[in-house]
This record gives C-alpha cells, sequence and structure tokens, in this order.
C-alpha cells in the first residue's frame, strides 16, 4: 500500500492477513482479490504489483494454494485458496491486531486525558 498522503499512517502490515481474510471468505483469482481489497479502504487503494507479490509470497509460506482455472469467456485465471497453515496465520494475525488495537485505544485514552487537561505533548 502507499499512502496518498505522506501525513497518514500506512497500513502495509495489514495486505497479508486481509488477503488471508478475502480468500478466506471465497476463493478468488487475483483482479478480483485487488477489486475487493481496494474496496476494504478505498483512501489507501494498492497496486496490483503489490498485491501478486504478496500473493506468491503466500503461496510459498503455504498459507494458499492455486490453480489454473479455464474460462470459455477468456483466458485461464490463477484462482486462490486458503490452507490450513493459512487459516493459522490469519488468526495469529487477527490476535496481533486486537492487541494492537488495545495499545492504540490505551494511546488515544492518554492523548485525550492529556488534552483534557490542557497539558502540552511537546513538554513531556
Amino acid at each position: 500500500m502507499s499512502a496518498k498522503n505522506s501525513d497518514e499512517i500506512s497500513l502495509d502490515k495489514l495486505i497479508e492477513p486481509s488477503l488471508l481474510l478475502l480468500v478466506q471468505k471465497k476463493p478468488s483469482h487475483g483482479y478480483e482479490l485487488i477489486q475487493n481489497f481496494n474496496c476494504l479502504n478505498p483512501e489507501e487503494e494498492v497496486e496490483p504489483g503489490t498485491i501478486y507479490r504478496h500473493l506468491r509470497k503466500m503461496e510459498k509460506k503455504g498459507f494458499l494454494e492455486s490453480s489454473w482455472k479455464t474460462s470459455e469467456s477468456g483466458p485461464a485465471r490463477r484462482l486462490y485458496n486458503i490452507t490450513g497453515e493459512g487459516m493459522k496465520a490469519l488468526d495469529n494475525a487477527v490476535v496481533k491486531i486486537e492487541q494492537q488495537k488495545q495499545e492504540l485505544e490505551h494511546f488515544l485514552a492518554v492523548y485525550r486525558e492529556q488534552d483534557k487537561q490542557g497539558g502540552n505533548l511537546d513538554e513531556a
């Protein structure tokens, strides 16, 4: 993912878990995954090459398997399916994301409390 605004916090670390979640929901081909991935966060579109690199990497790790599916109306497309190892990786990612969410909520709570008291965070 490449942030459109350099001041935004990038969500690069969510690419693989997001792709695993999408494939878990529905086995998909690359183009479909790109479209669905960009719908998850339209503010921060990902380049197709980035998605394909991650798909290949996750296939090498054993998180995904792929097979070629032919179509009467077009060229053959690679269909991605999640594996048991991919499900474990997705479960582990969810645990990490929940932990990070708690850390972020704590950070925001501290910030809001300090801001409410008129504290200047720069003086810390």
